[in-house]
């Protein structure tokens, strides 16, 4: 028995199990599920984070409430993924970074993000994202990834990782075999990669073939292979996939995680507890169960009565639990638990001093697609701007303080529409009758999963006044847009990508971007 009451069974399973927080304080059951050994870490969300000094007192406790070096881990990719830029400095998105000729600045800019980790005493980094940008459709990885060229991905995804275990950080490549390729989404449903073995070697797999001997981890994701499994099962529950290919294929030989069980594509067929005994039979070895300390309790019993009945061995959970202690004995030690008020205060101050970074490496990432950008500097512009349920896309905002820093308040007039997400027909004669003969500045979000933006599109080109769009996502929107002359776009809808347009658009800056994605339709 352990020091806790636990068999040292039962603590080598918990070892596999990492949670996650239902607010901002480690709570009691989450607390003692840490110190008996029934989980072995924490996976942070924003929900987790209210301030820096929180932050960083919570890292703390979860230090203290585990006999050992616990996994604190978050999803800090940049962009649309990122836990706390409510908080800290907001890190453009990999695409962003991609998309910048600036390198030496994308280098500060991933360094001050691992620097930010560290100080708070988080110790796992969920990136990079290693997926290709290959089907324009996909609805979940879009500016997550670095590009369509493997090259790119490889470049990218090594920088982040090699940054990373500089910081003493664990770098987890995601989302093997490949989540790019995939039409659906798999926190929603079972994804799939159609690619046969070719294409999948050639594309799908380089980035993780390139980058795998720098990561001391590699995600595996809900994605099923039908050139690999018959049954439609998600890599994460596949032998052929995690040990036959991951293993034995690519020869990667560190630790293998899954992506959160308590995922739609699993939870839909499957159920957490099965799905877990499954991952761990499949080869698994870092399980990331992200629900509630009841539900990863009932994980846990699930998988001792799994080795109880035979279906995972001792050994399979020795040699899982050995892996991830091999793991964690790379990571630095943490510093935040005798040094809390001045982390505190590096945070702040890097917050505060390395903002202008982030917004230079945003606006040089800023990309013309077609045509050129305009400068605004006169005249009455119309800015149309979708209605995101997340993302509030202040271009309006930021443009007025660009032209009243400029001295142009008098010579530029702008007029702000907000719009449907997907309009339907007559709202799109609507709001083309109302743009009338202002030039127009017409963003866009997705156009390629929401139709009505590129009839809008269509509806607004047929005026002889200036007309610019701004894909202020993925840059696909150019394909639903033929019709128009001078395209943008910013690989990102973070509030710091709007502030990088409208140094753009009022010529405070030049738009130097590279796109980093191939513009074909699928």
């Amino acid at each position: 028995m352990s020091r806790n009451g636990l068999t040292d069974l039962e603590r080598s399973v918990g070892k596999l199990l990492i949670g996650r927080l239902s607010g901002a304080d480690l709570d009691d059951d989450m607390a003692d599920a840490l110190e008996s050994g029934i989980v072995s870490g924490i996976t942070l969300f924003k929900e987790n984070a209210q301030s820096v000094e929180q932050l960083l007192s919570l890292c703390a406790s979860i230090y203290r409430h585990y006999e050992g070096i616990p996994l604190i881990a978050v999803d800090q990719e940049g962009g649309a993924v990122q836990r706390f830029d409510h908080i800290l400095t907001a890190v453009p998105s990999p695409m962003s970074l991609a998309a910048s000729p600036k390198f030496n600045a994308v280098r500060e800019v991933v360094a001050l993000s691992c620097r930010q980790l560290q100080l708070l005493g988080i110790n796992c980094l969920l990136a990079p994202t290693l997926d290709i940008a290959s089907n324009p459709h996909n609805p979940v990885i879009g500016t997550r990834s670095f590009g369509s060229n493997p090259e790119t991905v490889i470049r990218f995804g090594s920088l982040v990782a090699t940054t990373a275990a500089r910081f003493g950080l664990m770098a987890v490549g995601k989302h093997f075999p490949g989540h790019g390729a995939t039409d659906e989404d798999s926190h929603t449903a079972l994804a799939v990669n159609r690619s046969d073995g070719r294409l999948l070697w050639a594309r799908d797999l380089l980035p993780f073939r390139g980058c795998k001997d720098l990561l001391p981890a590699i995600m595996v994701g809900h994605i099923w292979l039908p050139g690999v499994d018959s049954e439609a099962i998600p890599a994460t529950m596949s032998s052929n996939v995690i040990t036959a290919l991951l293993r034995e294929y690519l020869q990667f030989d560190r630790l293998v995680m899954t992506d959160d069980l308590f995922m739609n594509a699993i939870t839909a067929k499957w159920g957490v507890e099965e799905a877990a005994i499954r991952s761990v039979a499949a080869g698994a070895q870092q399980l990331l169960p992200l629900g509630s300390p009841a539900q990863v309790r009932a994980v846990h019993a699930a998988l001792m009565a799994a080795v109880t009945s035979g279906r995972i061995s001792e050994q399979q959970v020795a040699d899982a639990a050995a892996a991830v202690e091999r793991s964690r004995a790379e990571l630095s030690p943490p510093c935040v638990l005798d040094r809390l008020e001045e982390a505190a205060a590096e945070l702040k101050r890097l917050s505060s001093a390395d903002r202008q970074l982030c917004l230079e490496v945003a606006t040089s990432s800023i990309c013309v697609l077609r045509g050129a950008a305009p400068v605004i500097s006169e005249g009455k512009w119309l800015l149309l701007v979708p209605e995101h349920p997340r993302y509030c896309l202040p271009l309006p905002a930021a443009l007025g303080q660009a032209v009243e820093k400029l001295g142009l308040v008098g010579k530029v007039e702008l007029l702000i529409k907000r719009y449907p997400l997907d309009p339907t027909d007559d709202e799109c004669a609507t709001i083309a009758a109302e743009a009338g003969q202002n030039n127009c500045l017409f963003l866009t979000f997705r156009t390629l999963n929401n139709p009505g933006q590129s009839r809008l599109g269509a509806a607004l080109a047929q005026s002889d006044k200036e007309r610019v769009t701004v894909a202020c996502d993925v840059p696909y929107d150019l394909i639903g847009l033929a019709a128009w002359d001078n395209c943008l776009a910013t690989f990102d809808p973070s509030d710091l990508s709007m502030e990088a347009l409208a140094n753009v658009l009022t010529g405070s800056n030049q738009a130097q971007g590279i796109c980093p994605v191939s513009l074909t339709a699928r």
